[in-house]
């Protein structure tokens, strides 16, 4: 009976690696886009209930019948629903047989069965009360809702895979395992006191201005992926329609995504996912022409690659021009696979394809959002917009005794008075001890330009 549960646990452990390659980029942008970051304990947490929800579902579509035509012509105990409520109470009655001493209960099935069906969800309640801060009543309805999504695909053979049903509908289950969800939440009352705070507002305010190696790495995957599902679906339809030779398809779509949008918005789709800008080092936003050389450096492994598989006959005596191909290689590798690396992951120094054409990465705001904190002194000059914009002035204090890391990006020019909002006295004394700046880390975001203010 033990190895038949730990069957869906063995095969959740299988699983989860995949499950993780697939989920990790979608994780990480909504993570840095709430939190500033893609790691601490919220992240822990949140792989930790990934997991327990695919036990979970091993533990209720497993075992698999290996025959299934054999199975669905010789068993029928699960082709009928059971639809009478408590009725593992008499099951547990039947198999104790009377004994109801310590040593035989541990040995009925019937009640192992009956706490591992409160178990299974109890996980589920726990986790809707400490992550997503669920209330009691949504937590029972999300519990039995899941039972009845967990029950249906046992009932329809996994969702009509299989010819019959192969494991029984219970309604009694429905009750267990709403009970367990509801117990879970409850128990998650008192246990939150001495586990991590998972609320956002702390990461946000220590992370959200770092433009940190695994955030480059995470934009440069969503850019790839983006790129290349746009790349497969137009050829896709191209060939569908039968369409035009697919290079020149290619390298317009490479240049609308890695030229012309950052160009028009300042960031490719990518790099606007986990909330950064590309721009020049006078803080200026990088020209066509810049992110050209950018991406032309960046890329120069894949385009040398096209190039060289593109050549029909290799010949360098009588070609002696075909040895820039692996010329460039030798430089690419140095530049990309070796310099850039060391640049990013363990310098304090940019990335040589953003030296070379005087770029930097910096991080970006979220449009209609504000951060404040009670540490936090920031006022925003009024704007057309109502939102926020190009005045944005911070307490200089703050950054004078480094407790933001302060200097990073602030300009020198004198603050007007008539800049600060509100009449009275105070009004010159305040505005001296303003000053504007810009990628603010007191606000955990920059100005953007004719923009909101993160």
């Amino acid at each position: 009976m033990v190895a038949t549960y730990l069957l869906p646990v063995q095969t959740a452990l299988l699983l989860f690696p995949i499950v993780v390659l697939v989920v990790m980029l979608p994780v990480a942008v909504v993570s840095y886009r709430r939190r500033g970051r893609a790691g601490g304990w919220a992240n822990v947490i949140f792989y930790a209930f990934l997991f327990y929800l695919l036990a979970a579902v091993m533990q209720t579509i497993m075992p698999l019948p290996r025959n299934p035509e054999w199975y669905c012509a010789t068993q029928n105990y699960a082709s009928t629903p059971q639809l009478r409520p408590f009725y593992f109470i008499e099951v547990i009655e039947q198999r104790a047989r009377g004994r109801w001493t310590p040593g035989a209960m541990l040995r009925n099935p019937a009640l192992w069965s009956t706490a591992l069906n409160v178990v299974l969800l109890a996980p589920l309640g726990f986790f809707l009360r400490y992550m997503a801060k669920t209330r009691f009543v949504a937590a029972i309805a999300i519990g039995f809702g899941t039972s009845l999504l967990f029950e249906l695909t046992q009932l329809t053979g996994l969702w009509f895979v299989y010819p019959c049903a192969y494991r029984l509908f219970s309604v009694d289950d429905l009750i267990l395992n709403t009970t367990g969800a509801a117990i879970g939440w409850l128990i998650a009352g008192p246990l939150t006191r001495w586990l991590p705070n998972l609320e956002p507002d702390r990461d946000r305010k220590r992370y959200a201005g770092r433009v940190t190696p695994s955030r480059r790495v995470f934009a440069f995957l969503a850019d790839a992926i983006g790129f290349a599902t746009l790349t497969a679906f137009v050829l896709g339809i191209m060939t569908l329609f039968g369409g035009s030779p697919q290079g020149p398809v290619i390298v317009i779509l490479a240049g609308v995504w890695f030229l012309l949008i950052p160009t028009l918005t300042g960031a490719t789709p990518g790099k606007r996912a986990m909330l950064l800008r590309i721009e020049r080092t006078n803080g200026h936003r990088a020209g066509p022409i810049s992110l050209a050389v950018r991406y032309g450096i960046l890329l120069s492994p894949l385009w040398l690659l096209w190039i060289a598989l593109s050549v029909d006959n290799w010949d360098i005596f009588a070609n002696p021009e075909q040895l820039l191909i692996p010329a460039g290689a030798v430089i690419s590798l140095l530049i990309v696979g070796i310099w850039t690396p060391l640049a990013v992951f363990f310098g304090d120094e940019s990335a040589p394809y953003e030296r070379l054409p005087g770029q930097s990465t910096s991080r970006s705001c979220e449009k209609g959002r504000a951060i404040r904190s009670p540490d936090e002194v920031a006022v925003m000059g009024p704007t057309r917009r109502g939102v926020g914009g190009l005045d944005h002035w911070c307490h200089s204090d703050l950054h004078a005794t480094g407790r933001y890391g302060g200097g990073v990006g602030h300009e020198s020019d004198a603050i007007r008075a008539d800049h600060w909002p509100g009449d009275g006295p105070d009004r010159a004394q305040a505005a001296q001890r303003l000053r504007p700046c810009r990628d603010c880390p007191a606000c955990a975001c920059g100005v953007r330009r004719g923009g909101a203010v993160l």
